[in-house]
């Protein structure tokens, strides 16, 4: 099979594309973790529950994150990458000071169902975009750079919203965050990378392969089947936590809004951050001692989550350590390592899903790994823990939301066992994509 040709001759715009694609997916990530921290102050506002909330967070924001993913992904493959993902910042910057004008949580609801809807057109095309624009050697690690887009997202989102919420109110967070994405989607638009003959989809612009034919092959490759089960299951914990996290730090270690945003952000950026880009590296480097190190290490990163987890959510309330004479929650310092595990699988994962489908159906296949996640993850984790802390609060009290997040962490070894097992099927995989 033909190697992908890197815009190599082209060095400075290539590093071009990748900072201008993350800083759009930062955003994009910002704005959708921007919610969580503030449910202290829209709860205070509208006298909602937290099931409710969980609910507006998760479901409200999903089902129409994942309604729009594929069909958005196949328009990008046939169309233009550049132009759908432009078009997207657009609307879910729009939608986002949509939910800053909200006077209710029914206006609130409906504005969060509209930042899905941009949404579900940033992700698929940017990691089309990437895999063109640089060779199978590099992949990776751009994929996890990209990928670590998700950690500065969230310390954007966290610090940066609780620190407007702070001075001037929740709305003016959802609007803050909102004003930076229509100059980045103007830059995409006409100065992101141009389609090559050979990312073309066949028959684009005719009819072309049906949606549910491409759906079928795409869950017909074992290992991405697997990838996408196996990261959903982790992520039904992982979604609930990055809704539930800041209320967490607040309830159970007595943080204010500020010191919860700025030690989830501290954690992200250390963590998160070096995990995506760390593993992508890795990975590109332990191929080389066999293709099953592509999906072997996520796998690994998502059994050790686990006791990370039960050591996060065992912690007494207030626990830490003194550095220089200022108080260091304990609950920060293991959030930098869950940070690290929970980033490793979207690097190397991304970067195999792209190897296993021709180029001209890149965007789609990221489509459906990221809607088969979110079905299973976004949809259930954040209202799963949500309903569960609100039957536990009888009993727990204001722990409530503690030992939700405990209980819901178990998933993160399953995660794992699927991710170990779809490592074992992607060297196959791989040489039926390369015989073809």
């Amino acid at each position: 099979m033909p190697q992908t040709r890197e815009r190599g001759s082209r060095p400075a715009y290539c590093l071009y594309i990748l900072l201008l694609v993350f800083l759009l997916n930062s955003l994009s990530y910002a704005d959708r973790n921007l919610f969580s921290i503030l449910i202290p102050a829209i709860k205070a506002e509208f006298g909602i529950s937290d099931s409710l909330l969980g609910l507006i967070g998760g479901p409200g924001f999903i089902i129409s994150y994942v309604l729009f993913s594929m069909p958005l992904a196949r328009l990008a493959d046939r169309w233009s990458r550049r132009g759908v993902l432009a078009l997207a910042a657009t609307l879910w910057s729009a939608a986002t000071a949509m939910c800053g004008a909200a006077g209710n949580a029914a206006q609130l609801a409906m504005a969060r169902f509209v930042v899905g809807i941009g949404e579900a057109g940033g992700l698929p095309p940017s990691q089309s975009i990437l895999a063109s624009t640089f060779s199978e050697k590099r992949r990776s690690a751009a994929m996890g750079v990209l990928a670590s887009s998700t950690y500065f997202g969230l310390i954007l989102g966290l610090l940066g919203g609780a620190a407007v919420a702070a001075e001037w109110g929740w709305r003016a967070a959802f609007f803050a965050l909102a004003l930076p994405g229509f100059p980045l989607a103007l830059l995409i638009w006409f100065t992101g990378l141009k389609r090559e003959k050979q990312d073309i989809a066949p028959g684009a612009g005719q009819s072309g392969p049906g949606f549910l034919a491409s759906v079928r092959m795409f869950w017909g490759i074992k290992s991405l089947r697997l990838i996408a089960i196996g990261v959903g299951t982790f992520n039904i914990f992982g979604y609930a936590g990055a809704v539930w996290m800041p209320a967490y730090f607040m309830r159970s270690h007595g943080m204010s809004v500020i010191e919860a945003g700025a030690w989830l952000g501290i954690g992200a950026a250390i963590g998160g951050i070096t995990g995506s880009v760390a593993a992508g590296a890795i990975v590109d480097r332990l191929r080389v001692r066999g293709e099953h190190w592509q999906l072997r290490l996520p796998a690994i990163a998502f059994l050790l989550a686990f006791p990370q987890n039960v050591a996060m959510y065992m912690l007494p309330g207030g626990a830490g350590i003194n550095v220089a004479g200022n108080h260091v929650p304990g609950v920060a310092l293991i959030a930098i390592v869950g940070g690290f595990l929970a980033a490793s699988w979207a690097g190397p994962s991304f970067s195999a899903a792209a190897k296993l489908v021709a180029p001209s159906q890149r965007a789609q296949a990221t489509a459906m790994l990221i809607v088969v996640i979110n079905v299973i993850g976004s949809m259930v984790g954040p209202s799963l823990s949500g309903l569960v802390s609100d039957l536990l609060v009888g009993r727990m009290g204001e722990e409530s939301l503690r030992y939700s997040l405990l209980i819901m962490s178990l998933l993160t070894l399953a995660g794992g066992m699927l991710f170990w097992r779809a490592s074992t099927h992607y060297p196959r995989d791989l040489a039926a994509r390369e015989a073809a």
